[in-house]
């Protein structure tokens, strides 16, 4: 393996000596790397490897211990409190729970992105619409969370991340709790986001998704970052 290295070029991510520690127990150790634009990369590792310490720390859900990451041209480590909601709209999360309300309906969980956004009261129905189409969801737009499988839950959350149409996306274990042939649906649904330009890391341990992997694969071990498959 190789070692991942921060470089140069049209870099979106860029992480410099980063260390994680909860008390004295290292969880991340001098992570040095860089994404690009456009990138589609897999973080892989062991259960407790820190692959979600890695994705938390990208949308300053969690902070580093030591080092500092730029995110778009923002160093996550100086950036006043009032501009981390506009930093959090530039990043969609798909979380492994999902993460939905329970008591909004799938329209109302993909609409609130946009809403929280100040998106103009016109274009918040189209756009939600819209993509609710591009996740197979059209007709399921005034269902309830509770009322829909885990498979069409994880589409309306790759809908609510993608709705204010981020430059990246953030998933972790986005097909942990799926059936082979819903993972492969939602794993579709990153390609086509990908092919709109958007930039993709995947946090997973799914053997299937990184043997089909379309780019880098970021192996977490022992707290470090390496390099386990060059870009495609």
């Amino acid at each position: 393996m190789v070692r991942a290295t921060v470089d140069s070029g049209d870099a979106v991510i860029e992480v410099f000596h980063v260390f994680k520690r909860y008390g004295a127990r290292p969880t991340l150790l001098d992570l040095n790397l860089a994404i690009m634009k456009n990138e589609f990369v897999f973080v892989t590792g062991a259960s407790g490897a820190g692959k979600t310490t890695f994705l938390r720390l990208l949308f300053l859900d969690e902070s580093v211990s030591e080092g500092y990451i730029v995110v778009n041209g923002i160093n996550l480590q100086r950036i006043p409190g009032k501009r981390i909601p506009f930093l959090r709209r530039q990043i969609g999360v798909v979380f492994q729970d999902f993460r939905l309300i329970e008591h909004y309906t799938v329209y109302e969980n993909v609409a609130l992105v946009l809403e929280a956004a100040g998106h103009d009261r016109h274009y918040i129905p189209k756009r939600v619409r819209q993509v609710l189409r591009m996740v197979g969801l059209a007709d399921a737009s005034e269902a309830y969370p509770p009322g829909l499988s885990g498979g069409e839950q994880q589409r309306v959350a790759v809908a609510r991340a993608a709705v204010g149409k981020p430059p990246i996306l953030l998933a972790d274990e986005p097909t942990g709790n799926l059936d082979g042939a819903t993972a492969a649906l939602v794993f579709e649904l990153f390609a086509q986001l990908h092919a709109l330009g958007t930039t993709i890391i995947v946090a997973t341990h799914d053997r299937q998704l990184l043997e089909d992997a379309p780019g880098r694969i970021m192996k977490l071990q022992s707290g470090r970052m390496e390099i386990q498959q060059p870009c495609s």
